[in-house]
């Protein structure tokens, strides 16, 4: 190239246009709707991004701040309802590299899966943009730096308690973010409370949160003696409150109502408890294990359950539905009987389960080994393992090194749930005392 003509060139590169710019377009297409007052830095904050949406939209038509025009593709990034795609890449296209659209355009950009430097990024949203991958320890590790600049900023706060109780660590769960008292945070508390088996501390928890339906759940499961005021929280004709109604009613041994109930896959359940065959059919195909359960107890088939306990052996509501089972329909028991004796009963309580409150167990699976120990001559566990000996050596321990053990052993099977609700203050599983 001459040498002459190089400055014209560099000259008109310099010039050349960068992309339109969309929010007139973005502007032109928010409809004119009545307006209201809403609080749109609390609503981003808090998650409620249909809200914190709608408020800078109005927002926008009047003032264009460049500041609701970030919190909107901020928003955007987090809900996708928020704006088109084409609207977003827009706008972050437009804004890319100005100053103070590092954090709206690096979630919008992982949002769109494209990589993002998250050292880049501030610690809220690198929070949100570390959640997009696999790396569980950053997330939490981004959580905690969020925290401690907001000690009750709810999503990092619901990270951690979700953290916590994915480990097992049930006790963290329910003490993390005292301060932090958004609905969202008392119901992931609540859930800890409960899964911690600590239930009049999680009906509070519930009700203070406004999911009296959840504070319902667990009062007919939990206390048959306060039936009248779970019928009180169930009051409404919606679905979700049909569907507890009917698992109340199974319980406590009367017909289901079907009216109500929807196509959801706990309905198919009740109705197949109820005698509907084409429920129970369809239960076939719904790929769960409390469906594969349910049919094998109303087809009369303990084989059936083979696969999942060949995988979790130790799985106690497989056992008590494979042993329940056979003695309802006359079946041999000698298989199910040398299947338990060779368990150890400790591994079992450790690693117990307690399902969802939609599909309760109690409901799915209705013998008790206090039962079953009386129809079954024989019934025993008389099996020891390396679990099992973790637990009894650690209980014949000083308190300090007694805990410092049980740590550790839930650190090796943070899957454990009865464990996990024994460390947390909680009641283990009942009936399996005898055995030991």
């Amino acid at each position: 190239m001459a040498r002459g003509l190089l400055p014209l060139v560099l000259a008109l590169a310099g010039c050349t246009p960068g992309p339109p710019d969309p929010r007139p377009g973005i502007i032109a297409g928010i409809p004119e709707a009545r307006s209201v007052r809403l609080d749109v830095a609390g609503a981003v904050r808090a998650g409620r991004h249909f809200e914190a949406c709608a408020g800078l939209k109005q927002r926008l038509r009047t003032t264009g701040a460049e500041a609701d025009w970030q919190a909107l593709l901020l928003v955007a990034a987090r809900d996708p309802a928020c704006l088109e795609v084409e609207q977003g890449r827009r706008l972050a296209g437009f804004f890319r590299g100005r100053a103070g659209w590092v954090d709206a355009v690096g979630e919008w950009d992982a949002a769109q899966g494209a990589a993002v430097d998250v050292a880049t990024l501030s610690a809220s949203s690198r929070l949100r943009v570390l959640l997009r991958g696999e790396d569980q320890r950053a997330v939490v590790m981004a959580a905690e730096a969020v925290l401690r600049v907001q000690a009750d900023d709810p999503f990092a706060c619901a990270v951690v308690i979700q953290d916590a109780t994915a480990r097992g660590e049930l006790r963290e769960a329910v003490e993390s973010c005292p301060e932090a008292q958004s609905p969202s945070l008392l119901h992931a508390r609540a859930a800890a409370l409960d899964e911690a088996g600590r239930f009049e501390e999680a009906v509070t928890a519930y009700d203070a949160a406004g999911y009296i339906l959840h504070a319902a759940a667990i009062l007919y499961q939990e206390r048959s003696d306060r039936d009248l005021d779970a019928v009180a929280r169930m009051d409404e004709a919606v679905p979700p409150a049909a569907i507890h109604r009917a698992w109340l009613a199974i319980l406590r041994g009367r017909p289901a109502e079907l009216g109500g109930l929807d196509d959801s896959p706990e309905a198919t359940l009740i109705r197949a408890l109820s005698g509907v065959s084409a429920a129970r059919d369809a239960l076939v195909g719904l790929g769960t294990i409390e469906a594969r359960v349910l049919h094998a107890r109303l087809v009369g088939d303990p084989t059936e359950l083979d696969a999942d306990l060949a995988a979790d052996p130790h799985h106690e509501l497989l056992l008590r539905a494979d042993l329940g089972i056979r003695v309802d329909r006359g079946l041999d028991t000698e298989r199910a009987l040398s299947r338990l004796l060779a368990l150890d009963p400790d591994h079992i309580v450790l690693a117990a389960r307690f399902g969802r409150r939609e599909a309760p167990w109690r409901a799915l699976v209705p013998w008790t080994w206090r039962e079953l120990a009386t129809r079954v001559p024989g019934l025993s566990f008389a099996g020891r393992d390396e679990v099992g000996d973790r637990w009894r050596a650690a209980l014949a321990l000083p308190q300090g090194a007694r805990e410092a053990e049980l740590d550790a052993l839930q650190v090796d099977y943070p899957e454990f749930r009865g464990l996990a609700r024994a460390r947390a203050g909680g009641l283990l599983l009942d009936g399996l005392g005898a055995f030991r």
